[in-house]
């Protein structure tokens, strides 16, 4: 079976559709930003189109979708795998929350993408190693899994001292045009001397139409520089901007900003 170009998150949404003038009930059981897994006990065809009401907390939210595939069991089909043709912006922040709540539950040594990192610069490639580096231009047999690369807090209600120095606090604002991405490394100043230091800021984007990539690279090498960097993006409407620093003490840590 060829390999989902998104990961799918564990879901439990009540859903409903309108078949033949009849509505019918089911459940979503995972889900990505581009579609979903719909079981019910009476699917609809492969690639009907019909609108697709799902509960979201307090919301309702109908949505266009198209049956792409049929998952039989014995001898009938108990679930559809749908196509979002057109994913609204509240679908799409679903998603982000859930995938940060899943990644905040996990302990230190979990994980809920597979990581890769490059030997030479040591960027980190989320789901898959690329064919070239996009940092530093080596080939994909300099990449190696590293599901421990990112460093994840216990508990992110209480973090330590030494976490609040790593984790990095993204800051959005917003104009006409642009969108200004504002990082700083640390909710507490970390230090830069040659034992302890932050050495890059990796900065990437993904959304419903391009998957995770790396977009910036911000080094530091100087005692006398913050570790922190302004990134202005053309203005969009959706997305998550994912941001990675490498301290050479302790390690890479992860923080994550929905556009």
């Amino acid at each position: 079976m060829k390999k989902r170009a998104v990961e799918r998150l564990d879901a439990n949404l009540e859903a409903e559709f309108s078949l033949s003038d009849q509505v019918i009930t089911g459940s979503i059981v995972n889900l990505s930003e581009k579609g979903f897994l719909l079981n019910t006990k009476k699917c609809p065809p492969m690639r009907a189109k019909f609108d697709l009401t799902i509960w979201m907390d307090n919301e309702v939210l109908k949505m266009p979708v198209k049956v792409r595939r049929l998952v039989k069991k014995d001898h009938y089909y108990e679930a559809a795998g749908v196509e979002i043709l057109n994913p609204p912006k509240q679908y799409l922040d679903l998603v982000n929350d859930l995938r940060w709540k899943q990644l905040k539950s996990l302990k230190t040594r979990g994980q809920i993408i597979k990581l890769f990192i490059c030997t030479v610069c040591h960027h980190i490639s989320f789901d898959h190693a690329p064919i070239t580096c996009p940092i530093c231009s080596s080939t994909i047999e300099s990449f190696e899994k590293a599901p421990d690369a990112i460093k994840r807090p216990d508990n992110f209600a209480e973090l330590s001292e030494l976490e609040k120095k790593h984790i990095p606090v993204i800051r959005l604002t917003k104009d006409s045009d642009y969108v200004n991405v504002h990082v700083v490394v640390g909710e507490i100043l970390h230090e830069m001397d040659i034992d302890n230091h932050i050495c890059f800021i990796d900065c990437y984007y993904s959304s419903s139409h391009i998957q995770k990539k790396c977009v910036s690279r911000i080094n530091f090498n100087c005692d006398r520089i913050h570790p922190s960097t302004t990134l202005r993006f053309n203005y969009v409407t959706g997305g998550v901007i994912t941001v990675i620093i490498k301290c050479n003490a302790h390690g890479n840590w992860l923080a994550k900003a929905n556009l």
